[in-house]
């Protein structure tokens, strides 16, 4: 398992370490760049315009938002320079991600390397940082693998982020979409000694399936409701049941929540709901199912500085969110 320290550890951002009680309101699953489109070629899966990018996280900051993580990870398009002129004109903390996204998208290099040598890799970046500016990673992921299984080479990737993981100390975050494959993902990291209360299984809701949120809580991980992007009455609704059928079955400290805008129909320029949803819309929304402000505060701001620190949240925290 991972040690710990007593004292809280800086959270990395794209600018430099940052205090975990600087963290505030924080969006946990976010591209600002990414490129799908060179795997489905559709073009509108890639987002690449920086004042677009400055104009649409305005929102979240005009919400109260301070930290973005962002998941894009080196072969889905990640721009490490650009993310620093992002968290300048913004003034929010970005952090980056690292390591291998899922089998479709993989370079040569996680196929012919062995596991060991893709771990070097991962620390290396998190270690050295990436790009002209070299630019440190603050979480590892998103790691993923197909909907139903891991493949071999995904599971280099998974293994090699466990050993990352031990190695640096920094979270893992996962993609895990459209089933029960989390469970998966989860056996295979703490097979190789990773803390769960280090790692996020992420696209939890896209599987509304409460037995399997349960079952991932149960077992220490982080739940991640990510795909809170919808336009629509009813695809809000059933987000909304399950958030609160997860904190009805007593996880409150083991849920995360953010947007996934990973396409141009998700920012608000091309109709979607952008970066500030969560905060206004959605909030009002569980606010009207029974949800509290203090649960509301654990769930945007204590729960990401925990899984980011795997330290509880500084109480210096509560400064800087207006919920």
């Amino acid at each position: 398992m991972a040690l710990r320290t007593a004292q809280t550890p800086p959270v990395m951002t794209v600018l430099g370490p940052v205090p975990a009680a600087t963290l505030g309101m924080t969006l946990m699953h976010e591209h600002v760049f990414i490129d799908l489109a060179r795997v489905t070629g559709d073009k509108t899966q890639k987002l690449f315009e920086l004042p677009l990018a400055v104009k649409e996280l305005a929102d979240f900051t005009a919400a109260g938002g301070a930290t973005v993580v962002d998941v894009t990870n080196r072969n889905l398009g990640r721009q490490p320079d650009r993310l620093v002129e992002v968290a300048q004109a913004t003034g929010l903390n970005i952090v980056m991600g690292c390591g291998w996204y899922r089998e479709p998208y993989f370079d040569d290099e996680v196929w012919t390397h062995p596991t060991s040598r893709l771990a070097e890799d991962i620390v290396a970046e998190i270690t050295e940082g990436i790009g002209a500016g070299r630019t440190r990673p603050g979480i590892i992921g998103e790691i993923g693998s197909h909907r139903d299984y891991i493949s071999p080479v995904e599971e280099k990737s998974f293994r090699a982020a466990a050993r990352a993981h031990l190695q640096t100390g920094l979270t893992i975050t996962t993609h895990a979409s459209q089933g029960r494959v989390g469970l998966a993902q989860l056996d295979l990291l703490t097979e190789e000694g990773a803390d769960p209360s280090r790692i996020i299984i992420g696209h939890c809701d896209q599987y509304p399936d409460a037995e399997y949120h349960d079952l991932l809580a149960r077992r220490g991980a982080w739940v991640q409701f990510d795909l809170i992007h919808h336009k629509n009455a009813w695809e809000s609704e059933k987000a909304v049941r399950n958030v609160c059928e997860f904190l009805a079955r007593g996880h409150l400290n083991r849920l995360l929540l953010s947007h996934d805008v990973c396409k141009r129909a998700h920012l608000k320029a091309y109709g979607g709901v952008g970066y500030a949803y969560i905060p206004t819309e959605f909030a009002a929304q569980l606010k009207a199912a029974g949800v509290t402000e203090e649960e509301l505060h654990t769930l945007l701001v204590t729960n990401p500085s925990t899984a980011l620190t795997g330290h509880p949240a500084p109480s210096a925290c509560r400064a800087t969110s207006p919920l």
